[in-house]
């Protein structure tokens, strides 16, 4: 019995890379909502939106440290709890996104080990 070709489930038609069509079999599972298109983009989208909120924990860094330098080098041109503000998100938005980062890699681990 040749194993590699009994877990062939589906037609290689209907899959392709890692998007795979799903369709509806059971007139009492549609529900009258019509299938969607998927992109074919999928993994490039997530890898943009990834990127974007990257920089954007980024910006606040640079915006914190702008304001911060402002503050030093001419003091009545910015208020200090602005100051304040901005070195909070940033210090917030460091903090949520490396939680993020150690959850996807402790979850990566967990995966592997499941052998």
């Amino acid at each position: 019995m040749d194993i590699k070709n009994n877990l062939q489930f589906l037609p290689k038609s209907m899959v392709g890379s890692d998007i795979m069509q799903m369709r509806v079999t059971d007139t009492a599972h549609d529900r009258g909502i019509p299938e969607q298109e998927v992109p074919e983009s999928t993994a490039l989208n997530f890898s943009e939106l990834f990127n974007r909120a990257l920089m954007k924990v980024n910006d606040q860094q640079v915006d914190a440290e702008r304001l911060t330098q402002k503050m030093i080098t001419d003091p009545s041109s910015v208020e200090m709890h602005t100051v304040t503000i901005a070195a909070e998100k940033a210090r917030m938005a460091i903090t949520f996104t490396k939680t993020i980062a150690d959850l996807a890699i402790k979850t990566y681990r967990d995966l592997i080990n499941l052998r």
